[in-house]
C-alpha cells in the first residue's frame, strides 16, 4: 500500500452537524420523520423503491385470502437491476436485491471496451460471495450464506448451508443497504455496500472499488462466535494457457489484504492487472489461492482414503477460521512427480515438500483427514509418502493429468469476534481492481484514468480501507440529501437512481476524455442528441466532465457547421451521422447552460467559434426565408421517423438555440451577431405559430400545402431546455401551456406512459408516424424531459403522474435501475436530473450571480436538495420564508429569485442580515443584494 494515499481533502462539512444548527434557526418545529442523527442513515420507506403493489414485503389489501391448507406463496419479480458498485469510468460490478453480484464491468472487454476479441472470466453470482458462521455456547455451529438465490444451494451435501429467509434491499445510490433476515439465528446482521461518490470530486468518485461493511449484533442472552467469510474468484489472465498467477496476503494486524496478481505474458491483455480483497474488523484468517472447485461447492472424490465431499466449506463449518493457507502460486507445478519419484525423495526433501503443500488448503484439508484417523502414520516416511500421493490425485484431479487446467487462484477471507449479549460488531470488506490495459477495437490505448492515482489494486484497496470512515460520510451525506425531501418518493428515486449510468455507462481514459456511453456498449460516446437530455446531472455534479465532453465533440465538427452525432469505436473517431437536423441547435443550448451554470467564460470563448459554425449551418436550411428550416429536416433522433418541411420539433429547437445564441453572444460582447439573430428569433418565433399551430397543438410538421397532425411530445422541446436552463420562453406561453395540455391529453395514461406521440380522434394519420415504433413508444429520457417542462410551466400534478408511471413501470419489470432504449442502461434516461429542477424551480445564472429557487408544489412545508455545479446543499420552503444550507463547496451571488412575497424581505446568511431590495417579477421576488457574496459550506442562508 502506498502511504502517500492519504484521506482527501474535505469539500463541506458534516450533514448531520449542519442540520442540527439550521434547525435551530428555523421558526417551524422539524418535520416528523426528519433525519436521524446516528451514525447510520435510516433507511428509505419502501414506497421510495417499490410502488405499494409490489413492495417486496407485507401483505396487499384486496387480494384473495389463501386457502385454509396447503402452501401459499406470493412470487414477486426478479429484480435484474441493482447498484453498480465501483467509480466513473472504472467499471463496476452490481449489488442486486437478491443481496447477490452481477453484471461484472471491470475488464477492458465486450460492448464495455469496444468489442475486443477475448473470452469475458466467468464472474456469475457465485464469483463474489459471502457467508455467515455462528456458534452459541454449547451448541452446533449454524452457517448461512448471505443471499437469496436458489441456484445457489446444494442440497444434497450441504443441508446445512442454508440462504437467509430473505433480504430487504434498500438503495439510495450509491449506497446499497441489505438487512439479512433469519429468525432462527442468535444474531441481526446488515450491510452496507458503496462505492465513493462526492459531487465536485471527480477523482474520489472515480476510484475503481468498493467497501461493503457487515454489522452483526447479538440479540441472544450468551455470548456468541461469529465469522464473516467471502470468498473471491480469480478473473486475471482469463483463458491464457499459463496465467502464472501470484496471490499473496499482507495481514498489517488491523486489516488483512489479499491480492491477486499475474505475469501472463499475452498478446490478449485485457484482464491483465491486478485484483485486492481486503478485510478489517476481527480476527482475519484466509486462503490465499486455491482450485476453484475446492474454494465452491468442492468434488466428490475417490480414492485410497474412500470416498468424501471436499471443499473449503467442509472444513471451514467446524471451526468456522479459514487455515491461513499462504500458498502463493499453483501447487501444479510444484509436485509433478510419479509415484516412484515420490517413493524415492529423501526424507528432508519429502519433508520439504510436505510443508510446501501443507501451504495449500485443499492439501492441508487431506493432511487432516489423515491425522484424524492415522496420527502416528504421519511421522512416518510411508504415510507421508501415502499423504503425497493423495494430494498428487488431487492435483490432476483439478488441474488434469498435463497439469494445464489453469483453473488455481480463487481466494477467501474470514473475520471473526465474539460478540457478547446485546453487542454490535463491524467487518468490513472492500474489493479493488486494476486493469490498465484498455484497448479500443481500433487498437488504440486508452487506459483508464485511475492509473494516474493507483499504481495496483492493493494501493486502491489500502485507500479505501485507511479513508474508509471520511469516504463514508462524504458519499452518505450527499446520498441522504438527495433523498431527503418532501416531494413525492418517485422524484428521488427518478433523480438519484440514474446516477448509476455514470457508473455503468462511462469511460475515462488516461488522457482525461471522458463520455458516456449511448447505451451500454451500443451505438457510441458523447451522443449529441443524448447528451442533451441526460448530461444535467454531469454538469451538476462533475462539470469539468461535461465541458471535456463538449469540447471533444468541438474538435470534429464538419467544416460546413455540421457537429459530430457521436464517437465510435472510441475517442478518436466518429460516426457519420451529422445530417441529423436536430444535433447543431442541441449543441448550442447545450453550451449555453454549461457556461450559465459555470460561469466559465473561457471555455464560452473557446465554443464560440463551434457555436457560430453550428447556428449558421441550421440557418442555411431556410430556403423560403420565413425564419425556420424546412430543407433537408428529415434525420433526427428519433432515427426510425422520417420528418418533412418544417417540423415543430426541430424548428422549436432552432428557436431555442437562437435564444441561447444571442444570450451568448451578449456576454462576449458580440452585439452585431446578437441583434442579427435577434431579428431571425422575431421572425421565426412568428412563423412557427402561424405556420404549425392547428388551433390545439403544434403540427408534427408542414411542408407547402401538406400538413401531418399528429401530436408529438416532444413538439416545443427547445421551450424545455431554455426555460428550465434560465433564459425563459419565445414562444408565447398560453401556445406552450395549450401544446402541453394537448400532449397529456392525447399521449399519457398511467398504463402506456407518456408515448411519443399519438393521432387524436379525427386527425389523418400519415404513414411515416403512423404506427410508427418509435412514435408509439414511452423513452424514459423524454418522459423525465416533458415532466419536467411540465412542472416548469406550472402543471405540477400532470408532471407528477408522468413520473409516477415511469416509476411504477419499471419496479413492476424489475428494472428500476436500468432503463432501456436503443440499449440498456440508456443515458438519455439520466434526464431524471431535470425532475429536480422543473419541481424546484432551480436555475442558475453564475455570469450574473444568479440563483432561482421557485418550487411548484405548493407545501406548507417543502424540502427538496439542491446541486450547483460547484456546491450543494438542501433547502425548505414555506409561504414566507426560504432557508438554504449549503453543505458543500461554495457559490458567489449576488441575485436572489424565490417563491415568496416580495415586500419587506430580508436576507440573513448566518443570523447577518445582508443588504438588499426586493421587486415582484412574474409571481416571484427578486431580491437584489448590495454587494456579492460566497455562500459556502456551512453557511445558512434564510429570506423572510
Amino acid at each position: 500500500m502506498d502511504s502517500k494515499h492519504i484521506s482527501p481533502k474535505r469539500r463541506g462539512v458534516n450533514r448531520r452537524e449542519f442540520l442540527g444548527s439550521i434547525a435551530a434557526a428555523a421558526v417551524a418545529a422539524p418535520l416528523a420523520g426528519e433525519a436521524s442523527a446516528s451514525s447510520v442513515p435510516p433507511a428509505l420507506p419502501r414506497a421510495q423503491l417499490f410502488p405499494p403493489e409490489i413492495k417486496s414485503s407485507g401483505r396487499n389489501a384486496g387480494i384473495m385470502a389463501p386457502p385454509a391448507a396447503g402452501t401459499t406463496i406470493q412470487a414477486r419479480v426478479d429484480h435484474t437491476s441493482g447498484i453498480p458498485l465501483g467509480g466513473i469510468g472504472t467499471g463496476g460490478v452490481e449489488i442486486r436485491p437478491d443481496g447477490y453480484f452481477a453484471d461484472w464491468l471491470i475488464f477492458n472487454l465486450g460492448g464495455w471496451a469496444g468489442g475486443i476479441n477475448q473470452p469475458n472470466p466467468n464472474m456469475d453470482s457465485s464469483a463474489l460471495a459471502f457467508y455467515l458462521w455462528v456458534k452459541s455456547p454449547n451448541g452446533k455451529p449454524q452457517m448461512r450464506r448471505l443471499g437469496v438465490r436458489p441456484d445457489q444451494h446444494d442440497l444434497y451435501s450441504y443441508a446445512w448451508l442454508k440462504s437467509v429467509q430473505g433480504v430487504d434491499f434498500n438503495a439510495q445510490f450509491p449506497i446499497a443497504r441489505l438487512n439479512y433476515l433469519d429468525d432462527s439465528l442468535p444474531v441481526e446482521v446488515s450491510a452496507i455496500a458503496f462505492s465513493p461518490f462526492v459531487p465536485h470530486d471527480a477523482r474520489t468518485s472515480g476510484t475503481p472499488g468498493f467497501s461493503m461493511t457487515f454489522r452483526v449484533k447479538n440479540h441472544s442472552d450468551r455470548p456468541v462466535d461469529v465469522s464473516l467469510l467471502g470468498s473471491l474468484r480469480n478473473p486475471l489472465a482469463w483463458g491464457d494457457p499459463d496465467r502464472a498467477l501470484t496471490n499473496t496476503v499482507t495481514n498489517t494486524g488491523s486489516e488483512a489484504y489479499l491480492t491477486y496478481r499475474t505475469a501472463a505474458d499475452t498478446p490478449r491483455k485485457a484482464t491483465l492487472g491486478s485484483m485486492s480483497f481486503s478485510v478489517s474488523g476481527g480476527k482475519p484468517s484466509w486462503i490465499a489461492g486455491e482450485y476453484g472447485d475446492y474454494l465452491g461447492h468442492g468434488s466428490w472424490v475417490r480414492s485410497e482414503l474412500g470416498a468424501t465431499v471436499e471443499s473449503y466449506l467442509m472444513d471451514f463449518r467446524p471451526a468456522g477460521v479459514l487455515p491461513c493457507a499462504s500458498g502463493s502460486q499453483s501447487p501444479s507445478a510444484l509436485l509433478k512427480l510419479t509415484d516412484a519419484e515420490i517413493e524415492a525423495l529423501g526424507a528432508a526433501d519429502r519433508e520439504e515438500l510436505v510443508d510446501r503443500m501443507k501451504q495449500f488448503s485443499f492439501a492441508l484439508a487431506v493432511w487432516h483427514r489423515m491425522e484424524a484417523v492415522e496420527p502416528e502414520a504421519l511421522k512416518t516416511g510411508a504415510g507421508q509418502v501415502s499423504y503425497l500421493k493423495e494430494v498428487r490425485e488431487r492435483i490432476i484431479l483439478r488441474a488434469g493429468k498435463d497439469r494445464s487446467k489453469q483453473d488455481w487462484g480463487n481466494g477467501a477471507l474470514c473475520s471473526s469476534l465474539t460478540l457478547q449479549p446485546g453487542e454490535e460488531r463491524e467487518i468490513r470488506f472492500s474489493l479493488a481492481w486494476y486493469f490498465p490495459n484498455h484497448v479500443s477495437s481500433k487498437g488504440t490505448v486508452l487506459g483508464h484514468m485511475y492509473e494516474n492515482w493507483f499504481k495496483d489494486a492493493e494501493d486502491v484497496a489500502g485507500f479505501l480501507q485507511i479513508n474508509h470512515a471520511d469516504l463514508y460520510q462524504r458519499t452518505a451525506d450527499f446520498a441522504e440529501t438527495l433523498h431527503d425531501t418532501t416531494l413525492d418518493p418517485a422524484f428521488p428515486a427518478a433523480w438519484a437512481g440514474q446516477l448509476t449510468t455514470l457508473v455503468k455507462s462511462t469511460w475515462w481514459d488516461k488522457n482525461g476524455e471522458f463520455a458516456v456511453w449511448e447505451g451500454l456498449g451500443c451505438c457510441g460516446f458523447d451522443t449529441t442528441d443524448i447528451t442533451y437530455q441526460g448530461s444535467f446531472n454531469i454538469l451538476a455534479l462533475f462539470p469539468e466532465l461535461q465541458k471535456g465532453q463538449m469540447e471533444m465533440a468541438s474538435k470534429f465538427q464538419r467544416a460546413d457547421g455540421r457537429v459530430p452525432h457521436f464517437f465510435t469505436p472510441d475517442f478518436t473517431s466518429v460516426d457519420g451521422g451529422f445530417d441529423r437536423v436536430d444535433m447543431n441547435p442541441q449543441f448550442v443550448m447545450l453550451v449555453c447552460r454549461d457556461y450559465l451554470w459555470t460561469g466559465d467564460k473561457e471555455y464560452l470563448r473557446r465554443m464560440w467559434p463551434h457555436i457560430n459554425a453550428a447556428i449558421l449551418s441550421t440557418g442555411l436550411l431556410d430556403s423560403d426565408m420565413d425564419g425556420l428550416p424546412d430543407t433537408n429536416t428529415r434525420l433526427n433522433t428519433y432515427d426510425n421517423w422520417n420528418f418533412f418541411g418544417i417540423p415543430s420539433y426541430i424548428a422549436s429547437l432552432w428557436i431555442g438555440s437562437l435564444r441561447a445564441g444571442i444570450r451568448m453572444a451578449q456576454d462576449l460582447g458580440e452585439n452585431k451577431q446578437a441583434d442579427d439573430w435577434s431579428r431571425v428569433l422575431k421572425l421565426a418565433v412568428g412563423s412557427f405559430d402561424k405556420k404549425l399551430w392547428n388551433g390545439e397543438y403544434f403540427s408534427l410538421w408542414v411542408d407547402g400545402d401538406r400538413r401531418d397532425e399528429c401530436c408529438m411530445t416532444d413538439q416545443v422541446d427547445g421551450e424545455w431546455f431554455t426555460n428550465l436552463m434560465g433564459i425563459g420562453h419565445s414562444l408565447p406561453r398560453e401556445r406552450v401551456l395549450a401544446a402541453l395540455r394537448a400532449v397529456v391529453s392525447h399521449n399519457f395514461s398511467p398504463d402506456d406512459g407518456l408515448i411519443n406521440a399519438s393521432y387524436p380522434a379525427g386527425r389523418k394519420p400519415n404513414y411515416s408516424a403512423y404506427m410508427n415504433p418509435q412514435a408509439m413508444a414511452p423513452w424514459t429520457g423524454i418522459e423525465y424531459a416533458i415532466a419536467s417542462m411540465l412542472m416548469d410551466y406550472g402543471m405540477a400534478e400532470e408532471g407528477r403522474n408522468v413520473v409516477r408511471a415511469v416509476h411504477d413501470r419499471y419496479a413492476r419489470a424489475g428494472q428500476s435501475w436500468n432503463h432501456v432504449e436503443c440499449g440498456s442502461h440508456y443515458y438519455r434516461a439520466m434526464s431524471s436530473w431535470a425532475i429536480l429542477l422543473g419541481s424546484t424551480g432551480f436555475k442558475l445564472d453564475m455570469p450574473r450571480q444568479s440563483l432561482t429557487i421557485s418550487p411548484v408544489y405548493d407545501q406548507d412545508r417543502m424540502r427538496a436538495p439542491w446541486v450547483a455545479s460547484t456546491a450543494w446543499g438542501n433547502f425548505t420552503q414555506t409561504p414566507r420564508r426560504l432557508d438554504i444550507g449549503c453543505l458543500g463547496g461554495s457559490l458567489d451571488l449576488k441575485e436572489l429569485r424565490v417563491k415568496l412575497p416580495a415586500d419587506g424581505l430580508k436576507v440573513r446568511l448566518n443570523n447577518r442580515l445582508l443588504k438588499s431590495k426586493s421587486t415582484a417579477e412574474d409571481g416571484i421576488a427578486v431580491v437584489q443584494l448590495e454587494a456579492a457574496f460566497t455562500f459556502k459550506a456551512g453557511d445558512a442562508l434564510v429570506i423572510a
